[in-house]
């Protein structure tokens, strides 16, 4: 599946110094370029409220949020658990 990357996600992925959450990040984005459908993705779960948004849960703390339309997936934030619902989508 083909994916883009936001700026925002890049940005917020440089404030993240744990290796351990890092290497959890970059797992999750090649699961997500070897997925066939938007099934296939662990762990994913739509966005009440919020057609074609959805959180992928990598770790008990941190959430990656996508949209997908049908198109590209496009991976537009990551953040711990506690601020991620209030500033996404």
């Amino acid at each position: 599946m083909k994916y883009k990357i936001a700026k925002a996600f890049t940005k917020q992925t440089a404030k993240i110094k744990d290796p351990k959450i890092l290497a959890k990040i970059r797992k999750t984005i090649e699961q997500i370029s070897e997925a066939a459908a938007l099934q296939d993705i662990p762990a994913l779960e739509p966005l009440q409220g919020f057609p074609n948004y959805y959180r992928i849960k990598f770790d008990y703390r941190y959430r990656i949020g996508i949209y997908y339309d049908g198109g590209d997936v496009e991976i537009l934030k990551v953040g711990s658990r506690e601020g991620f619902y209030k500033e996404f989508p």
